[in-house]
């Protein structure tokens, strides 16, 4: 063979194996870059998931049907025992998950109504262990608290579901 014919099958077999390489690489950058995408979308979905099976929807659960119980049995003579047999004990139990899940709360800031919810339910628990009849005494439970809860609820739910449509 003659150098010049050996000179260009080296010189194409050059450009081969570089368009090669570049093609290998653009190759593996779209995997890595599809990669992250999936992984990025797999750890959002698992904290939406997380905050709405283990903050948010049973912090909206309860307030809802506590809410519920409590405007029903208001003013009637069985109040006491359901505020001591259902409102105390769901109301602890919301406590609860403020306290040991408070990490799943979107917001950077705690809201002041959770600071008021927890000073209600201390204050009426205390009440209730000791027998003692109160109505609230400064202690009265924040609105706003289950209007905050119902609002993140659904603006959860909504982020939820649109991310599984995204698919």
């Amino acid at each position: 063979m003659q150098a010049a014919t050996i000179i260009t099958l080296l010189v194409s077999q050059f450009i081969i194996t570089i368009f090669a390489i570049l093609i290998s690489y653009l190759k593996i950058r779209q995997e890595i870059r599809k990669f992250k995408e999936e992984k990025i979308y797999d750890v959002k979905l698992d904290r939406i998931k997380r905050q709405l099976s283990e903050f948010y929807g049973p912090l909206y659960m309860l307030t809802t049907s506590t809410s519920k119980i409590a405007k029903t049995a208001w003013g009637t003579d069985i109040f006491k025992d359901v505020r001591k047999n259902i409102l105390i004990p769901s109301n602890k139990e919301v406590a609860k998950i403020l306290l040991t899940k408070i990490d799943l709360l979107e917001e950077e800031e705690i809201p002041e109504s959770y600071f008021q919810f927890l000073n209600h339910v201390n204050v009426s628990s205390s009440y209730i262990e000791l027998e003692i009849s109160y109505f609230e005494k400064d202690s009265f439970y924040p609105m706003q608290f289950n209007r905050g809860v119902a609002s993140s609820y659904r603006k959860k739910r909504k982020e939820y579901i649109e991310l599984l449509k995204s698919i």
